[in-house]
């Protein structure tokens, strides 16, 4: 259902689109930290100690579905009343429903997020598969509309509103 417009689409470019996801998942990062630290209680120094301790532990799977379920609600949040997260913003891409240049439904947003999510599972399994992640990009890179499996399927796209 592409509608008719004339305006000229600017899609964002595979390098802006990966830039904006590396600062995206730093501030995720500290975010995650910080309400990891209220939670826990303990005194400042001792719970970095102990978060950046020697000693190898694997993370526990209610850890990393807790980090997984705080990334996704805040994405969509971001996405669906900003039309981005700090990252995109920062590079100048903005993230809108695929027919419409309107912000996404909150649907779209749970969607694509949460696939976004699960295609990372696959590389806690194995290291191998972090090439799926890169296959994801590759095939984004010769998509006309530089759209992920994920775009697709929510039926979004990425703009770039400061075109090069």
């Amino acid at each position: 259902m592409d509608t008719e417009t004339n305006i000229k689409v600017n899609y964002a470019k595979i390098t802006k689109r990966v830039t904006a996801y590396v600062v995206d998942q730093i501030i995720f990062l500290a975010f995650y930290l910080f309400i990891l630290f209220m939670l826990s209680g303990k005194h400042y120094a001792d719970f970095f100690s102990d978060f950046f301790s020697d000693t190898k532990t694997a993370p526990s799977v209610q850890n990393e579905v807790l980090e997984a379920l705080i990334y996704i609600v805040l994405e969509v949040l971001m996405i669906i009343k900003l039309g981005w997260t700090p990252g995109k913003l920062l590079c100048g891409i903005y993230i809108k429903d695929a027919n419409t240049p309107k912000n996404v439904a909150l649907m779209q947003g749970v969607i694509r997020s949460t696939f976004k999510v699960f295609l990372w599972v696959p590389c806690y399994i194995s290291g191998w598969f972090f090439i799926l992640p890169i296959f994801v990009l590759i095939f984004a890179v010769f998509d006309r509309r530089k759209q992920t499996f994920y775009d697709k399927i929510a039926k979004t796209v990425v703009i770039d509103y400061k075109p090069s």
